[in-house]
């Protein structure tokens, strides 16, 4: 082989091994990152809920697997029973529950899921009616890939949790459930970024709600952008 071609190969091979190391090292770091978070949220999490427990508390009334009233003792005994989950963990736990759509909505995400998320959200009456005018509004392209507001925000939202996660499903499944009215709760998360998330009990199971301040949030936030694309 002439010294030219031996120099060629060996700055071939310079580059791959490179371009390898570097890519291992960023997904270290990733991981890493994505460790740390957890861990974080942990932290704050069991916080709280240590601050919470200092406070005198009287019962509340929630809503049980069954979809029926049942004291907290229930549901606390109910979350004792899982498995505990390790990081993040994301599992598929179907609707059954709102806890378990929490779950399956973070499961779904973290897999960039759009077809599985999409069939988790419940648009309220002037929320839809906000995403079908933001919808009718965009580009050709943009109405034609996405052909409901379910398909636009379930996108949109897989984008938004895959870049802003959920906590790891040991923190999520310590989730409490406030009731807002038949047939609708609020799940708490304090501390966490995905505090104070509204699910509807439906025919098919519960299913996490798109309410008409999230979409005006999202006009709010996006006014004067170039409108989103799929």
């Amino acid at each position: 082989m002439s010294p030219i071609k031996t120099s060629l190969l060996a700055a071939l091979l310079s580059v791959v091994i490179t371009g390898a190391g570097f890519g291992f090292v960023q997904h270290r770091r990733i991981g890493e990152a994505n460790r740390l978070r957890n861990a974080n949220d942990q932290i704050r999490f069991e916080a709280n809920q240590r601050w919470r427990a200092q406070k005198p508390t009287v019962p509340a009334t929630v809503v049980s697997a069954g979809g029926e009233p049942s004291g907290d003792r229930a549901v606390a005994a109910t979350a004792s029973e899982r498995v505990p989950a390790q990081t993040a963990d994301y599992r598929n736990e179907g609707l059954a529950t709102p806890l378990a759509t929490l779950q399956t909505f973070a499961w779904a995400c973290d897999r960039g899921d759009i077809e599985v998320v999409q069939k988790l959200l419940f648009f309220d009456g002037p929320a839809r009616a906000k995403a079908e005018a933001l919808l009718a509004s965009m580009p050709s392209t943009a109405r034609t890939a996405w052909k409901s507001p379910e398909e636009m925000a379930a996108t949109l939202l897989t984008s938004a949790n895959m870049n802003g996660p959920f906590p790891g499903a040991a923190i999520l499944e310590k989730a409490t459930v406030e009731p807002i009215r038949e047939g609708r709760v609020m799940l708490r998360l304090p501390d966490t970024p995905k505090d104070r998330g509204e699910y509807q009990k439906t025919e098919d199971g519960w299913r996490y709600v798109i309410t008409e301040k999230m979409v005006d949030d999202y006009l709010a936030r996006n006014r004067g952008r170039p409108l989103p694309e799929p």
